[in-house]
Parts: C-alpha cells; structure tokens; sequence
C-alpha cells in the first residue's frame, strides 16, 4: 500500500512516558507486543461462526473489524470499507514478510511478499515503522490505524465502501469492490455486536489478540527465520481438525491434518516448496535434511518426536513452539481424533528427539542443503 496524507496519529496521541516505555519495551524485544492504547480493543475468544472458505482466525479478524467499528461509533459504510480492505490486502490474515526478517518472531496468519508490507492492512515498514514492527504485527494497530485514517478522509459518509477503502489504502486500482459482498456477509454475520459490552482499552492495557496464542504476539525464543517461517505456516490451521491420513503440501485433506501431514506442510511452504518430507513421522525424524539437535539446544520450529519407551519407533511429531511466560514449553501440533491442530504444553512420558532442518540446494536429491 501507498504513503497515506497523514501521521500515525494513535502512536502520536500516547502520552509521552508511555511512548518512551514503549520504545524501551521494544528495543528490550519484550514478549508484550501489543501495550498500545487503542481506541478500540475488539474481542477475544472463539467467533462460533462459519463462512464457506474462511478459517476460525480469518473471522476473527473480520469480527474485530466490526468490534472496533463499532466501539469507536463507526457507520456501517466505514465499516464495510474496513472488511473490504482486509479481504483485499491480506485475504483477512495478519501476515509476516521475509523481507522483513523481524516480522516472523511474531505469531501471524502466514506470509506475504507485498514489498516491505505486514499484517492485514499490508503497511508497509518502510513507511509507519516508526512505531516498532511489533506493533505493526498487532492487528487490533492495524483495524484502528484503518479506521484513524477513515476519519481524516473528507465527506467519508457520504463515499461508497469500496472508494472509502481506496483513499485509505491508496492504492493504484480500486480493486476493493470485488469484496463488498464478502464484507457484507461478515458485517452481518457479526452485527448483533454490543459495543456496550466492550470494554474501552486503556493505557497500557494489552489488546485484543495479543494473547498466548494471538496473532500478533512475540514467539518465545524464536531464532531463525526458516523456524518462524515453519511456525507461521503451521498456526495458520490452528482449530483445523485432526484427520488420520490428513494433509499433504498444498494444505488440508479430508479437511484435516493427522500430526506429520501438518509438520510435512509447514516445512514444505516454509521453504518455498523444496523441502518435502515424507508423510511419516519416522521418516520424518531420518530424512537427510533432518540434524539431530541436543533437546536442551532445542529452538523454535525444530520438530519433536515422540517415542513410546521401548519403541524403536515415534509415534507422533510436533512443532516446537518456544516457552510461554512461565517458562514452560510449547508445542504446535495435529495432536489426536476428535482435537484440532493447537497450541499445547509439551508433555513428558515417551522419549524426546528434536530435529532441526535445512533446505535442500538441490530439489532434485534432496540431500544437500543450507541452514537458515
């Protein structure tokens, strides 16, 4: 997206001990990414709804994008344009981008490549990271950013959502109206909202979705940017269900995933497609790629396997996650029948092996490679 007519105004309207901790918070890479005062703090929490091709985190952005209009007092036209900006920059995802580096140590919806752009408005870092990038992956930042600059557009009432949309984003095709009726579906899906039952944020207060699995949210310890890259991948599907079998490269089969058909994707997209491992977690855990790594040394995105004692076997893979704030371990897996793809605490019992992968230089052997 383009430079917009105007400043940041919510980092501008911080008081000013709150901007200087805020930078300190950021230069210390605290693990709260979203202590911003916002305007708007939206909801938290399962959405309970369903839209044909959307997943559980795509309606909870497009419910937070009427949450927040609807605790600022927006009309349903600026609202509209709000969920048709999402749907068109970022298909309703808060995305990282490689080519921003920093963005990937913070949980998203999966990647984008737009420039320097992140998160579901696509703002580009080159041009508002003024305020940290851990608060351009905050996406309740990025809903109030949209609805701060819809206020400043003159006549903005009176404007059809889709060029509302346009003088926000200013982009150079108005491309915004073929999600009109995708926006409607939403608004109306979730415009039984009370903005009375929202509590109004106040300094200091996290927001909505900085949670210990929101988007948004600093991944513990994250270390490398091909391990972020698997994380992001993975996380995406979070409330997928478990499907025995489930799941290749390209996503989701029999609308599902079993635990190595999530492990096999993640690492299949997290390298642009040349590294695919095979749909089994022993051979998973013996792929040639796969570097045996001291659980100790263990980062996040290495794979953990699961042995039963006395197996010769595994059993199970995860992702691991990092540590929350109490320091206890985290894994992101496809963990059984009747569960969902999830973040969970690691457990102990079965003997633990992690690994830690490399892309291969050559796609054709698929025995050389390079760690990143």
């Amino acid at each position: 997206m383009s430079v917009s007519k105007s400043s940041v105004a919510v980092a501008l309207s911080l008081p000013l001990l709150l901007v200087v901790l805020f930078l300190a918070m950021i230069g210390a890479q605290s693990r709260s990414s979203c202590t911003a005062a916002l305007s708007g703090s939206g909801l938290q929490g399962a959405t309970g709804a369903q839209v044909d091709g959307l997943t559980e985190a795509q309606l909870q952005l497009a419910r937070n994008g009427v949450a927040i209009g609807k605790q600022r007092g927006e009309p349903e036209s600026v609202i509209l344009a709000e969920l048709a900006a999402q749907a068109t920059e970022s298909t309703l995802r808060n995305l990282a981008n490689p080519a921003v580096p920093e963005s990937l140590n913070y949980s998203n919806d999966g990647l984008g490549h737009d420039g320097d752009s992140v998160g579901p408005h696509q703002m580009r870092v080159s041009v508002w990271g003024s305020v940290g990038i851990a608060t351009l992956m905050n996406p309740v930042y990025q809903i109030n950013w949209f609805y701060d600059q819809a206020d400043l557009v003159p006549g903005r009432d009176r404007m059809a959502p889709a060029n509302l949309a346009q003088a926000v984003e200013m982009a150079k095709i108005n491309a915004y109206a073929g999600q009109l009726d995708l926006a409607r579906d939403l608004y109306v899906k979730f415009a039984d909202i009370d903005p009375a039952s929202l509590s109004s944020a106040r300094a200091g207060q996290p927001a909505s979705g900085c949670g210990p699995n929101g988007a948004g949210m600093l991944l513990p310890g994250a270390s490398s940017e091909f391990g972020a890259a698997i994380i992001a991948a993975a996380q995406k599907w979070i409330g997928t269900p478990y499907i025995w079998g489930g799941g290749d490269q390209n996503g989701p089969t029999d609308g599902g995933f079993d635990c190595s058909g999530l492990t096999l994707y993640a690492l299949y997209q997290a390298s642009g497609g040349r590294l695919r491992l095979p749909h089994f977690t022993q051979a998973q855990q013996d792929h040639p790629t796969a570097q045996v790594v001291p659980f100790d040394q263990r980062q996040p995105g290495d794979l953990i396997f699961f042995t039963a004692r006395g197996d010769g076997t595994s059993h199970h893979v995860a992702i691991y996650y990092g540590r929350n704030e109490q320091g206890q371990d985290l894994v992101l897996h496809a963990p059984d029948r009747g569960q969902t793809v999830t973040i969970a605490p690691l457990w102990n019992g079965d003997r633990l092996d992690a690994r830690r992968y490399s892309i291969p230089a050559d796609t054709g052997t698929g025995q050389e490679g390079k760690s990143l």
